[in-house]
């Protein structure tokens, strides 16, 4: 059932009861013939008969006096026909006239208004529908968290996004877990009125809540760019210290977001915890992505450790390359050469000729000058590489030359 099909069964429930008491009062009396035939009419709206019922409420109208409590009672019958039919354009004419003839007992009218607010909102009549509301709430003692949330929904799209934070707070703030829609509601108040800091707390919650879907974290992520780094590194170590680090779903989505607050430490320790601990799986993505944190806090030792694991799994070459040019960067000219000769029997494609450059510099910097050589001239053939290699292969021939000369002074 349909939360609005059951507000208006609800609402059919308090109108039966209203109709028992009218039966047995002397103020709120209806005449015999009219009672007799909204007790016949609630019975086809309780098996869903609705039409049926609707076509007997039309012929008891013409039969009722105008302007009676009769007519009231009957007319608010024929407006939750309509409702439960989602004809709801009638449901808010019959309410409305309904309120209008004032013979109803306050109690009555009470609800009905909330019944009329509702349904003003649902036909996005809202500011008719937040004044039908806010005279509900007037007189209204202890409010419910839906009623908040209702008439906060009817002010969001009238731009009072102050009265939609005030009354979704309330709401959501009297329950331990909110349904989701009305959390979507407070935060989208929140960002129209720049409030990003209560947009933070929010979506923090929320993510605790539902930790595995995405747009949260994006709009998590975005929010914490909001602020400077070190307030945002705190606010991220506050959330990760919620949530449950088992999962290694999240562990890898609060990895992510230390990498996009620029903070690729915090990054790669998590990724470490959940590798160790095994709940992050040990594949070619998630150790890239731990290489990847480790080059960004250029810890290049750690990454290279990382990159040799890594180029086990990947039948590419690109993760040899990659771990060929951190071992460079370290100096270790043999191990990156041998990394550099991995990749080549792998790479396919443009990115050969860099693995092919980046051989050809291991070589010179092993002081294997002919090696070297070739490795520059093959570079040339790629056009990303040729200007490079040929710089190279110039200075080499100043160097080949040079020993020349120094070794017919020798001589």
């Amino acid at each position: 059932m349909s939360s609005r099909l059951s507000i208006t069964l609800l609402a059919m429930l308090l109108f039966f009861n209203t109709l028992t008491m009218a039966k047995n009062s002397n103020q709120y009396s209806l005449t015999n013939e009219t009672y007799k035939a909204l007790v016949t009419t609630q019975q086809l709206m309780f098996k869903e008969q609705y039409s049926k019922a609707e076509i007997q409420l039309l012929g008891l109208l013409k039969r009722t006096n105008a302007g009676s409590y009769d007519e009231a009672m009957v007319k608010q019958m024929l407006g939750y026909a309509y409702s439960s039919q989602e004809q709801y354009q009638k449901a808010i004419t019959e309410f409305e006239q309904v309120l209008a003839l004032r013979v109803l007992s306050e109690t009555v009218s009470h609800s009905l208004r909330y019944n009329l607010g509702q349904l003003l909102l649902i036909e996005e009549e809202y500011s008719k529908g937040v004044k039908m509301l806010e005279q509900w709430f007037s007189g209204e003692s202890s409010p419910s968290n839906a009623a908040h949330a209702l008439i906060a929904s009817g002010y969001y799209p009238l731009n009072n996004y102050s009265q939609t934070v005030i009354h979704m707070k309330v709401a959501i703030g009297n329950k331990k877990s909110a349904p989701e829609n009305w959390y979507q509601l407070l935060l989208a108040a929140h960002i129209e009125l720049k409030q990003y800091s209560a947009g933070i707390e929010l979506v923090e919650l929320m993510i605790v809540h539902y930790p595995h879907k995405d747009r949260y974290w994006q709009q998590l992520a975005f929010l914490y760019g909001q602020q400077n780094k070190e307030v945002s590194a705190l606010a991220a170590q506050v959330l990760a210290d919620r949530l449950e680090l088992s999962d290694g779903d999240v562990l890898l989505r609060v990895s992510s977001l230390y990498r996009y607050l620029n903070i690729p430490y915090k990054s790669a320790q998590l990724l470490v915890v959940g590798l160790q601990k095994g709940v992050v799986i040990d594949n070619e993505k998630n150790l890239s992505l731990l290489a990847d944190s480790w080059l960004a806090a250029r810890e290049r030792g750690k990454a290279a450790a990382v990159l040799k694991r890594l180029a086990e799994k990947d039948s590419t070459g690109e993760s040899d390359l990659k771990y060929g040019r951190v071992l460079f960067d370290l100096e270790k000219w043999q191990t990156s050469s041998e990394a550099f000769e991995n990749s080549l029997q792998k790479l396919k494609g443009a990115k050969r000729g860099t693995a092919i450059l980046m051989a050809g510099l291991a070589e010179f910097q092993l002081g294997r000058l002919k090696k070297a050589k070739f490795y520059l001239n093959k570079a040339t053939d790629y056009k990303s590489e040729e200007k490079q290699a040929l710089q190279w292969l110039n200075y080499l021939e100043l160097i080949i030359e040079g020993k020349s000369v120094e070794q017919r002074a020798g001589s």
